[in-house]
């Protein structure tokens, strides 16, 4: 019974451990930028881990079908905007200065949705400032 339990314990370190070098290194290849840099060279970033800091607009708190929460919000920086999602349900509010980190893409088909200009931090993170 106590090797099981030594076992499981290892298993369960193991799987936490790579996923905090997978985040971290996921975090530390980021390319720092601007909201206005992204829209204004999409290609360049397209499908790249970013690292952008901003204010938030008008977040959303939902779930979905299957039950699983999720944020969505508007990043505002160099006077445009673009869109971001993340898993889980973030404590932001409107006005929130914000550092994401996360992939961007410039066109995003989930089923029958198309979503533009979104950044995915679901293997980032949103940080408040």
């Amino acid at each position: 019974m106590r090797i099981l339990k030594f076992k499981v314990f290892l298993g369960v370190t193991f799987s936490l451990l790579c996923l905090l070098i997978i985040t971290s290194t996921a975090n530390a290849q980021a390319i720092k930028t601007t909201v206005g840099d992204i829209l204004s060279n999409p290609d360049q970033y397209d499908g790249k881990m970013v690292q952008v800091e901003a204010k938030v607009l008008a977040p959303q708190f939902k779930t979905s079908k299957k039950g699983n929460a999720f944020t969505i919000f508007k990043l505002e920086g160099d006077g445009k905007i673009l869109s971001v999602f993340s898993y889980g349900t973030l404590s932001i509010n409107g006005g929130d200065s914000v550092r994401v980190i996360g992939r961007y893409q410039k066109l995003k088909k989930v089923g029958p949705y198309t979503f533009y200009n979104e950044i995915d931090a679901s293997r980032g993170s949103v940080e408040k400032l």
